[in-house]
């Protein structure tokens, strides 16, 4: 891809890209052939199950605990989610679709060039670490609990680097393939890593602070860099 040609193409695909994921979302997806009351039980569910593993991790989330965070039946629970694992699956894809609907909501909002909206979406995901950084620690220690979970990880983050990677596309329409890879991966390393340390803490060590100051030109080198 070369020029505004490659951008707009990026850009299309984005956009094509965005609106596969939100109709693939659990909330959504699982919810199609069910009554209204059933589409929000899942729902409750699901959200409860979020507060459970973010609080407890995998191995402290039951069955019996989601259902008395959610304040439904422990049968409900296993109607929808026939073990354990299916509904951490679909606890995890709903919360990797909220992060991703946040960073879609940067997009979307801008009408900007498209170096800025990148810039603004990796700002956002550093800045957004303060908040979010417990679900992240808990889903890693999922990753490492056994090699189905790794792979799920591995798969709900796919759609998160596709994302990147076609804003990359549309910033660096002149560079080869590879280096958008590289770029990605660069982006992805300065993120997780200030995402790690803001959550080990502690707020007001200033190192930190001036890290997550100095990020968004250091990811604007990483971008341009050849």
């Amino acid at each position: 891809m070369r020029g505004i040609d490659g951008t707009a193409r990026a850009i299309g695909v984005i956009m094509t890209h965005l609106a596969d994921l939100q109709a693939a979302r659990p909330s959504i997806a699982l919810t199609r052939d069910l009554s209204p009351k059933g589409a929000n039980t899942l729902r409750t569910i699901l959200a409860g199950a979020h507060r459970v593993f973010v609080r407890d991790g995998h191995a402290g989330l039951s069955m019996r605990k989601v259902a008395e965070e959610s304040g439904v039946a422990l049968g409900n629970v296993n109607y929808y989610f026939d073990s354990k694992r299916a509904l951490l699956d679909a606890t995890l894809r709903e919360a990797l679709a909220d992060y991703a609907q946040a960073h879609i909501r940067q997009f979307e909002a801008e009408r900007q060039p498209p170096l800025e909206i990148l810039l603004n979406v990796v700002t956002f995901y550093i800045s957004n670490g303060r908040d979010s950084h417990p679900l992240f620690f808990q889903m890693w220690g999922y990753a490492a609990s056994d090699a189905a979970a790794k792979d799920l990880i591995r798969e709900l983050y796919r759609p998160i680097g596709r994302f990147i990677y076609f804003l990359v596309r549309a910033a660096r329409p002149d560079a080869t393939d590879a280096r958008t890879r590289e770029i990605v991966l660069q982006l992805f390393s300065l993120e997780e890593g200030m995402k790690l340390f803001i959550g080990m803490g502690p707020d007001t060590d200033i190192a930190l602070q001036s890290a997550e100051r100095h990020a968004r030109a250091l990811a604007e080198k990483i971008i341009r860099a050849d």
